[in-house]
């Protein structure tokens, strides 16, 4: 890393991390180490199948115990915090009363699948290519529009309020950054995962505001990604009890392209969290998918320049792990993965197709449901958890193929981070599915060190992303396995996949 400027070496700069079962706030010194950190667990809650929420004062109340413990470990006087740094999990959806910010809503997480017959019907009626071409985002559920849409329609109240700008949308960014600052904002990385955000022209697009039905007064003000106190300050009744500058605001998965300084066109990164999030640095010009990938915003800096991603997301990953452990209780902690499932090969006949709430890219089937295929009497808790962890590795290969075929070329390589990339046998099994060099990083809390540049950057301690200095993998995994059998295996997954898709069509 570059020599930190004259005056700051001193200071410390906060990072809140938004993820979608925790919340974390991390102090870094200007070296980009994590001094402190704490987190709180948030809950989620399924009132029917399919839909998840969680509850936004909940939140609120986890992240201010994260911020007031973390400080209160370091023991470092709250003066010297230079900037704050936001990353959230992206598309989740929530309205709140602009006066008060107390919630009307639930937060209506991205996993939730509420609104796909909504999303069909809107298929049907021929607004893919119109949204395709004006998002770079297909049509799913996943996305924040048909959730804020169907927020609305159920009370008629609230939506006379939106209409009226009595009422503030949000993803989970804008209501926190309104909970410090009093101001309604959001930056361009989550704005284009609403479905709502033209981003060819960076603005809310009227023709999408009238597909959804969406009062354009219920919407935030959209910013660059980072910036100079470009969010505002801190509240002095806010946890902070002073102001400070929020200088950098991105959602996770474009935090965590930062984080992995993948700064160059054709730079690539996945994140294997609760989700899996394979994202390429596609320069500044935009590239729609022709193999059903989202093109969006990685970043706007505060000079003007933006910078646009392939994205493939993938909705359960961790989740199944979690699955595995809270529900069927075929494990009793998640360090029991690497020990049962190192032992076994390559099973042939065997798979997990992990759709618990549908498949995302590069299928786009929120009727499929999860699938565990090819058991047999032999068949024991080793295979099973071994399938799941091979399961994660074949939906990257799934994503990585269609971005193949986008870009016109060979992957070599891939950064990878997120808490699953820390089991090792999940990093040699995604290097053998995949073909890839893999290349881990161990720098600790990735998506968070995305928005810890940003701001960063925001303060002057570096001139931008060019300054900040690459850093060698901590470990990197190559394949072992036979180009043969990593075909068989392939096909014999796509099979599976098949068996699994519109599983829920009709119920």
């Amino acid at each position: 890393m570059n020599e930190i400027k004259k005056g700051k070496k001193d200071q410390y700069i906060g990072v809140l991390d938004l993820g979608t079962t925790s919340v974390r706030f991390i102090l870094f010194n200007l070296q980009g180490k994590a001094v402190t950190q704490s987190f709180c667990k948030i809950g989620q809650y399924y009132p029917k199948p399919g839909w998840v929420e969680e509850d936004p004062e909940e939140i609120l109340s986890a992240i201010q115990k994260a911020i007031s413990a973390s400080i209160g470990k370091s023991e470092i006087d709250v003066l010297k915090i230079a900037a704050i740094g936001i990353t959230n999990q992206r598309e989740s959806t929530m309205v709140w009363n602009r006066k008060s910010g107390n919630p009307y809503s639930k937060l209506i997480v991205w996993q939730d699948r509420r609104t796909s017959k909504r999303c069909s019907e809107l298929k049907a009626l021929g607004c893919e290519d119109t949204v395709r071409k004006k998002t770079g985002l297909t049509i799913d559920p996943y996305f924040s529009a048909t959730k804020l849409e169907y927020i609305l329609q159920r009370d008629l109240s609230l939506r006379k309020k939106a209409e009226e700008g009595k009422a503030a949308f949000g993803t989970l960014d804008s209501w926190i950054i309104y909970k410090l600052t009093g101001r309604h904002l959001t930056d361009v990385s989550n704005a284009s995962r609403t479905m709502l955000f033209n981003i060819d022209k960076l603005c809310w697009d009227r023709k999408l505001l009238e597909i959804f039905n969406i009062p354009h007064a219920i919407l935030p003000e959209v910013l660059p990604s980072f910036g100079n106190a470009i969010y505002g300050y801190t509240l002095k009744d806010s946890v902070f009890t002073r102001e400070i500058p929020v200088c950098s605001v991105f959602g996770d998965q474009q935090a965590a392209l930062f984080g992995q300084r993948c700064f160059k066109k054709g730079d690539i990164k996945s994140t294997f969290g609760t989700g899996s999030f394979l994202m390429m640095n596609i320069g500044s010009k935009k590239i729609l998918s022709e193999n059903n990938l989202l093109t969006t915003i990685f970043y706007k800096s505060a000079g003007g320049e933006v910078f646009y991603a392939l994205e493939g997301s993938i909705y359960n990953t961790g989740s199944v792990f979690q699955w595995l452990k809270e529900e069927m209780r075929i494990i009793d902690s998640y360090s029991e993965i690497e020990k049962l499932g190192s032992g076994l090969n390559y099973q042939e006949n065997l798979f997990i197709v992990p759709a618990l709430t549908g498949l995302g890219a590069p299928f786009w089937d929120p009727y499929a449901r999860g699938l565990i295929i090819g058991l047999s009497r032999s068949t024991g808790r080793k295979n099973i958890v071994r399938a799941a962890v091979e399961s994660a590795a074949y939906r990257a290969r799934d994503v990585i193929i269609a971005m193949e075929k986008d870009c016109k070329f060979k992957l070599g390589s891939m950064k990878i981070d997120g808490g699953v990339s820390g089991n090792k046998l999940f990093c040699q099994v995604l290097a053998d599915i995949t073909g890839l060099v893999i290349e881990r990083f161990d720098l600790g809390e990735i998506t968070a060190l995305g928005a810890m540049y940003g701001a960063g950057i925001g303060i002057g301690v570096w001139d931008g992303p060019d300054r900040i200095k690459v850093k060698k993998a901590s470990s990197k995994y190559y394949p072992k396995i036979s180009s043969n059998l990593r075909e068989k295996l392939y096909r014999k997954w796509s099979s599976a996949v098949e068996k699994a898709g519109k599983w829920m069509i009709g119920k």
